[in-house]
């Protein structure tokens, strides 16, 4: 991974932490997801809520309706433009 790329999902990441509360969620439609998501994939549902939540020891994760809970950080940088592109 090029340094500029580091530097861009790191800025990312930061802003999405800025942004989010325990507990907050978005539902992703296939009209509401940032240009160039390869993350988030509808074929199967026409949408996909997630809810931002954080362990005992402070990291933050991501539950998903319809799949198995992540480690936000562990997430794209499409998943973090998405979450910036809905919150108000």
């Amino acid at each position: 991974m090029r340094n500029e790329n580091v530097i861009e999902r790191y800025e990312l990441f930061c802003k999405v932490l800025d942004s989010i509360k325990e507990g907050m969620s978005i539902t992703f439609t296939p009209n509401n997801v940032a240009s160039g998501n390869d993350f988030l994939i509808f074929s199967a549902y026409k949408s996909c809520t997630v809810t931002f939540k954080r362990s005992w020891n402070g990291i933050w994760y991501v539950e998903f309706d319809n799949d198995e809970p992540m480690l936000l950080e562990d997430c794209p940088e499409s998943f973090y433009r998405s979450i910036l592109k809905n919150i108000k």
